[in-house]
Order: structure tokens, then sequence, then C-alpha cells
């Protein structure tokens, strides 16, 4: 298929996507939880709690995300290690002064709603517990912290992201927990190539952190000062998640798994809601992102600088967002 012509077939999911129902995107890597966790409920820890142990983590070098009480791992057959030392947390209860007894969601609810204010709050007290928790590097027995891993064609994925790596002169780091590029390094970070669940989701991270570093002033110079949350992110995320949908198909990874455009198109709706839901802003960063993705593509050495010039000349003959602009006017958007 011509490069414009599929890049005009991306291009009106994106926009069909603004009158779907909210798709929920997911991770394409497996990833150990950022925050701490109980061991044994795997809930997560809340508030100064969840700041203290990540901190204390943090702190003591802990790469586990998993804390219990001594009393919790005994329970499970685990045995803290001699010598540890624990991490005190708070926990905060209501306690009925009546009843002498802590009291559940519901059963505080419907104090709340039988008594006067003034009972209430003669009746009902905060109470705090203090316990005692270790971190899972501190006891024997327990599980191995399970990460998914998958078995990938690596030869493949790092011939072609090497080749751009070095191409664009630019700086690459794995075994990260998340993947971004940071713009003073100008170095993009990225988990492990066996923590993706396949080929396409671990080039379709990379090509989007790419499309980022194509913004540095030594390639095509684009503003990435933008805050998060501010409208400027928002369109630099548009641009880049556009960019590697464009790529990843130039490159044949995803001719008929739909799973990955789903994503795409998630990850769109989520970025032009920033945006008031402005399809303006998608035609615009349609656009910036063929420039990306043609970049990439020659840089890479993935696409011939002839294709990409028969490409351009496609573009200047039939401006594919005129023909998505008419699309959308014609069939009305979702709100």
């Amino acid at each position: 298929m011509k490069l414009n012509k599929m890049r005009e077939e991306i291009a009106n999911q994106f926009i069909a996507a603004l009158k779907e129902d909210k798709i929920p995107w997911r991770k394409d890597w497996s990833a150990v939880p950022p925050m701490p966790v109980n061991a044994i409920t795997d809930n997560r820890y809340r508030g100064l709690n969840a700041f203290w142990l990540y901190m204390t983590a943090e702190d003591r070098g802990y790469k586990d995300p998993r804390w219990c009480t001594y009393m919790q791992a005994s329970d499970k057959g685990w045995q803290v290690k001699k010598g540890e030392k624990g991490t005190k947390i708070e926990f905060w209860s209501l306690y009925d002064t009546e009843t002498k007894k802590k009291l559940t969601p519901e059963q505080d609810k419907e104090l709340e709603c039988t008594l006067t204010p003034e009972e209430y709050k003669e009746r009902v007290k905060p109470i705090s517990n203090v316990y005692t928790v270790f971190n899972a590097a501190q006891i024997e027995g327990i599980p191995e912290l399970v990460i998914e891993h998958h078995n990938l064609d690596e030869d493949m994925l790092m011939e072609k992201r090497d080749k751009l790596i070095a191409a664009m002169d630019l700086q690459f780091k794995s075994g990260e927990e998340a993947a971004f590029y940071r713009p003073s390094e100008d170095c993009i970070h990225m988990p492990d190539i066996d923590r993706f669940r396949n080929e396409y989701s671990y080039m379709a991270t990379f090509l989007h952190e790419a499309s980022h570093a194509t913004g540095h002033k030594s390639r095509l110079n684009r503003d990435l000062t933008g805050a998060f949350g501010s409208p400027e992110y928002a369109k630099e995320e548009l641009r880049a998640e556009i960019s590697s949908a464009f790529t990843s198909q130039a490159l044949g990874l995803s001719q008929s798994d739909m799973e990955h455009m789903e994503n795409h198109k998630a990850y769109i709706q989520n970025w032009i809601a920033a945006l008031e839901q402005n399809p303006n802003e998608l035609f615009a960063a349609i656009k910036e992102a063929g420039k990306i993705s043609d970049y990439l593509l020659t840089k890479g050495e993935f696409l011939t600088k002839e294709r990409i010039q028969e490409s351009k000349k496609q573009q200047q003959e039939q401006p594919e967002n005129q023909q998505i602009r008419k699309k959308v006017q014609s069939s009305g958007r979702r709100r």
C-alpha cells in the first residue's frame, strides 16, 4: 500500500475514535507496581503511609513494592529475617464510643444518617493504630515478585532500534520501569524488551519516544517545554502517538492486529480530551506526525528517500487532512 494512502486510513480511524465511547488503554509492558502495596491483600497503601514506605524503599534500595506485618508474614509461613528493622505506619479508623467497636464504612454511614450532627460528633471518634511492616526484601520464604516476560524477536527489534538511535545521535537506556524521553539528556528510557507483550508493543512504544526526540533542537526543533497537563504537552503527545502508528505501519509491524490500533485510538482519545475534544488540533497533529514519521523512516533508512518524496508529492496533490475534515464535518463527533 502506498505510504500516503496507509496514513490516510490510520488518520481516518483516529478521527472516528472521537465519535466512539471511551476506549480503555492498557500499558504494553509488564511493570512493577510503582507504589507500595500490601503483600497479602494487594491493596495499595495510601496518603502519608504510601509516601513514607516509598521513601523508605528508595533510601534502603528495596526494589520490591510489597510490605506486610510480622503477623501477616507468619500466617503465610514466611519469616522476617533476623535483625531486620521494620517501618512504622499509621492507620486511622472511626470508633463507636457506645459499642466500643471500630466502624466499617457502611456502619459509619448508617450512624451519620440516623444521628443528628451533634450526636454523631459526640459518639463517633477517629482513632489511630500504629503497625510495623517489613518489605519483601526483608522476608524469607515470600514468593518471588512475578513480572511477566515474553519471548520476542530481539535481533530484529534491536537492529531497527539501534540503526535509528545511531542515525539520530541519540542516547538510550534500557531497564527502566517506564518509557519516556528526557530532553535534558537527549535520551530515551525504556523497560527491557522482554517486558513487552510482543514486537509491535515494543517498537510502537520506542517509536513514540523517538518521535518526541525529533523535537530536539538538533533535529526538527519543536518546543518541548510544555508542562504535564498543559495544551502544549497534549499536542506533543498526539503528534508522537500518531507518528508511532504511522511509522509502525510503514515498517509492516501491525498489518492485521487491530488490538494495537485500539490502543493507539485510546491514547489519542485521552489527549484530545485534554484539548476539549477539538478535532482541529487532531488535524494539526496528523499533519505534524506525517513529518515526524518521514524523519524517522528516512533517518533509520527504513524507506528510501525516493518513496518519502513520492509520499510528499501525493500529499500535495490530495491533502489528506482536507479529506478527513470533510468526513468529520459530515458525520459529527462524540461530545
